[in-house]
């Protein structure tokens, strides 16, 4: 069996190109986020029908050889229908009455080899009959079909939740104007984009080349930046920092993680960023890397501020030239907790009055690797300590094992309470 030579290249005729591990795991992520969309959206059983697109800007031929069983993998494209036809089996258990999940999907290939072993992959495939329906196949780039795609989405009825898949080879092909454009139009919908920022920092400098890139892109790293950063004896972190937020402040998402994924074979890392606009969304998200905790690991440290400066990681005092990595694994895990209990109370400490849960949590979010559980795990610990006090929003009921709802209330104990 010939392989189609280069990990994404799509030749009619040939098998597809081999996938490597960390690819392998970034499908599993996003296929598990898919479903898990769902279930949290339609836990209300009452709710008859959901209403949803998905869209694969990015789709490749929609399969994938692995050499290490010796058979297929199916592509994002597939990944998507199938996770879409098990989450509706899974929300149709929990009801008497039939629930309809009625998702569009739209796959968008520039590639015209690529573009034709999709369609192939799609006709061949147990969701053929879709093709003309709710499946629609474009050929050409992204960025030329967006603006139709969300003036759909947002003729959908009582349908403008969508999720954007922006899984490009490399950093350029997505300009954060158009991510911008799909979140300011579209409240409710998510992007999931990678981003290859290792080799967008071996390629930064200050030639005319590089500046109308970084334009088309939409990030302002201008040329006084670039040299000034290039001498910062950990200069590469200084540009993942500088990259951070501007991908955040340009993209226009309220809610905002990037996660490293390495790629053993090219020793590079890229980010997979989720982007969006409701902290429950992301909190799903960081869920979902805690369970998975091998592939993948998190911009910056644990506990809160994992972008702030700490002199432990300063190269001048320690001559480390980066943080070590954090995996979303035990260790992580009680570093993040260890972290959380010092620095909750000092954030809860203004709120004399106290502040929801649900408030609190969308505050801090963005700067922590740490889920709502994680969150809820140490705030309990402090409250049993004596440091916070929780009630409910009457402020009736103290709860003595710590946030039940989200509306539950956190004050500081030395704090004026808002129900005294």
């Amino acid at each position: 069996m010939r392989v189609s030579k280069g990990h994404h290249l799509w030749i009619p005729g040939q098998a597809p190109p081999e996938i490597r591990p960390h690819s392998l795991a970034k499908h599993r992520i996003i296929e598990r986020y898919l479903k898990r969309y769902v279930e949290v959206l339609t836990s209300n059983l009452r709710i008859p029908e959901f209403r949803l697109t998905l869209v694969d800007g990015f789709a490749g031929g929609g399969a994938y050889w692995d050499p290490s069983v010796g058979e297929e993998r199916p592509g994002s494209p597939i990944l998507m229908l199938r996770a879409m036809q098990e989450a509706a089996q899974l929300a149709q258990q929990y009801r008497h009455k039939e629930f309809f999940l009625s998702v569009e999907y739209f796959f968008v290939e520039k590639t015209p080899d690529s573009f034709k072993f999709l369609q192939q992959t799609i006709r061949n495939s147990e969701f053929c009959d879709l093709e003309g329906e709710t499946l629609t196949l474009l050929e050409g780039k992204f960025e030329d079909y967006s603006d139709s795609i969300v003036s759909r989405v947002k003729a959908r009825r009582r349908g403008e939740r969508a999720i954007f898949l922006l899984d490009q080879c490399g950093y350029k092909d997505v300009p954060l104007h158009a991510i911008n454009s799909i979140l300011s139009q579209l409240p409710n919908a998510e992007v999931i984009l990678t981003f290859a920022t290792d080799s967008l920092i071996d390629y930064l400098s200050t030639n005319e080349q590089t500046q109308k890139i970084l334009g088309r892109v939409g990030l302002e790293i201008s040329p006084t930046d670039v040299l000034t950063l290039k001498q910062e004896q950990d200069w590469r972190r200084a540009i993942q920092r500088l990259l951070h937020t501007e991908i955040h402040a340009k993209s226009g998402a309220r809610f905002y993680t990037p996660f490293f994924i390495r790629s053993p074979d090219a020793h590079r890392d890229y980010w997979l960023i989720h982007l969006s606009g409701h902290a429950k969304a992301r909190d799903v998200m960081v869920e979902l890397h805690w369970d998975e905790n091998t592939s993948f690991s998190h911009f910056g440290r644990s506990g809160l501020n994992m972008l702030g400066y700490d002199p432990a990681e300063d190269f001048e005092l320690t001559g480390q030239h980066s943080l070590p990595a954090f995996y979303f694994d035990e260790t992580a895990m009680a570093l993040t907790q260890v972290s959380l209990f010092d620095e909750l109370p000092g954030r809860i400490h203004p709120f004399a009055d106290g502040i929801q849960f649900q408030d609190f949590f969308g505050s801090i979010t963005n700067e922590t690797p740490a889920s709502s559980f994680i969150i809820k795990r140490v705030l309990a610990e402090l409250s049993r300590t004596g440091e916070i006090k929780i009630r409910d929003k009457t402020g009736n009921t103290v709860r003595q094992r710590g946030i039940q709802k989200s509306s539950d209330v956190i004050t500081p104990s030395s704090g004026r309470s808002l129900f005294t």
